[in-house]
């Protein structure tokens, strides 16, 4: 995870104009709005009503065209690929309205009483003020429509101080009220900056985090499946794909348990291949992997209970995990599989017994409430092999307790 302790300066720019363009844009129209629709009420019993609609219909004009222009940017995302020419519009646009303001309030002062346009600077002043708040993203912003609208009608009124009585004092006043707005404005710019960077720092630390849990997330499952898969090796032999003498030892003890607690019967067939030395002697030990891993598919072909378990318990020997199963049910999964086998017809020329690859088998029964331990089931089972080569080979051998 790499966590940036402070925002970029183009972040905190970028991030600047998009607060101004998404909480300013309808909060500036507006009040500027509202200021026109006053000035007209204000205005219409003292100047010609067609001039007077005339400004208030470009000014509507300017402001559609200057939240159309917020409203690109934003859409088109260009406060973050041309942050310098939006910050260059936007000031232009705020420059024009507030130029607008004052050029009309000089326009209309000789043509109005004095009570008249010191009410049209106040109108003018609520207009700035109720900016203010939302603009302060960017302080170069409000300063612009600040002193575009104020700073020309204070130098006019000190200019024409002769033609009023309260003119000088106007001027010294809105002189005076810009700087007042200066400080002020300087120290919420600054207030809002530091939110904008502490809020992205915040989501970048959150955006940090997320990507960290799902990292771990991720990382966590690649553990579980390599553990998975350790225990797969683990336990199943890497030539047959069968259960290894590692799971048989598992799987038989907690079966042998299950017996006991359920009562239940339990059986097991060790297997072995007939004459298996002589045919790795004579084909090669590549050739009698072979046949070992057809033996692996037959036996799979065998078992198809839930719970059985097919394993290489070593060499040419396999075993079979039958739980639930007595005597007579094992005999009948040994015959299958004895017919499985010869149906493989796997050529076996130096056998004895059968041009073929035969089995020899032998099974152990656990009966119900029998202490037997797991070893006492497979020794069983392997004197029963036993006997069964000792019969000829391609036999199946019954023990039980």
């Amino acid at each position: 995870m790499i966590y940036q302790r402070h925002i970029p300066p183009e972040e905190l720019f970028a991030a600047q104009l998009e607060m101004l363009m998404q909480n300013g844009r309808i909060a500036t129209i507006a009040a500027n709005l509202l200021g026109v629709l006053a000035t007209v009420a204000l205005f219409w019993q003292f100047m010609p009503l067609m001039w007077l609609l005339l400004w208030a219909g470009g000014v509507m004009v300017l402001l559609l065209v200057r939240s159309r222009y917020m409203s690109n940017a934003l859409l088109e995302q260009r406060f973050r690929t041309h942050p310098r020419r939006v910050y260059w519009g936007l000031l232009l646009g705020s420059v024009v309205t507030g130029l607008v303001w004052s050029s009309a309030f000089i326009a209309a002062a000789p043509q109005t009483p004095a009570s008249v346009h010191y009410v049209f600077l106040l109108l003018i002043f609520l207009v700035t003020i109720l900016s203010m708040g939302v603009t302060l993203a960017l302080r170069e912003y409000f300063l612009a429509q600040l002193f575009a609208a104020l700073w020309p009608i204070a130098w006019w009124c000190m200019v024409h101080y002769w033609d009023q009585p309260y003119n000088l004092l106007i001027g010294w006043v809105t002189l005076g009220i810009c700087a007042l707005l200066l400080l002020v404005s300087n120290r919420v710019y600054l207030s809002i900056r530091n939110l904008i960077a502490v809020t992205w720092e915040r989501e970048a630390m959150a955006r940090d985090l997320g990507n960290l849990t799902v990292s771990l997330r991720d990382r966590n499952r690649q553990l579980r499946d390599a553990r998975r898969q350790l225990t797969d090796l683990a336990n199943v032999d890497e030539l047959t794909g069968l259960g290894n003498r590692r799971l048989v030892n598992r799987v038989l003890q907690e079966e042998v348990n299950r017996s006991r607690r359920s009562g239940t019967e339990l059986a097991i067939i060790m297997l072995d291949v007939d004459y298996f030395k002589s045919y790795n002697d004579n084909q090669g030990h590549l050739a009698g992997d072979r046949v070992l891993q057809q033996l692996a598919d037959v036996m799979q072909r065998a078992v198809n209970r839930a719970g059985e378990v097919a394993a290489r318990y070593g060499g040419e020997e396999f075993i079979l995990i039958l739980p639930g199963l007595d005597q007579d049910a094992a005999l009948d999964i040994a015959g299958r599989l004895r017919e499985l086998v010869e149906l493989a017809r796997i050529p076996h020329g130096d056998s004895p017994v059968s041009p073929y690859i035969t089995v020899s088998q032998g099974i152990a029964t656990m009966q119900s409430g029998s202490q037997s331990l797991p070893s006492d089931l497979v020794r069983r089972a392997d004197q029963a092999l036993y006997r069964a080569k000792a019969a000829g080979r391609n036999a199946i051998a019954v023990t039980s307790q």
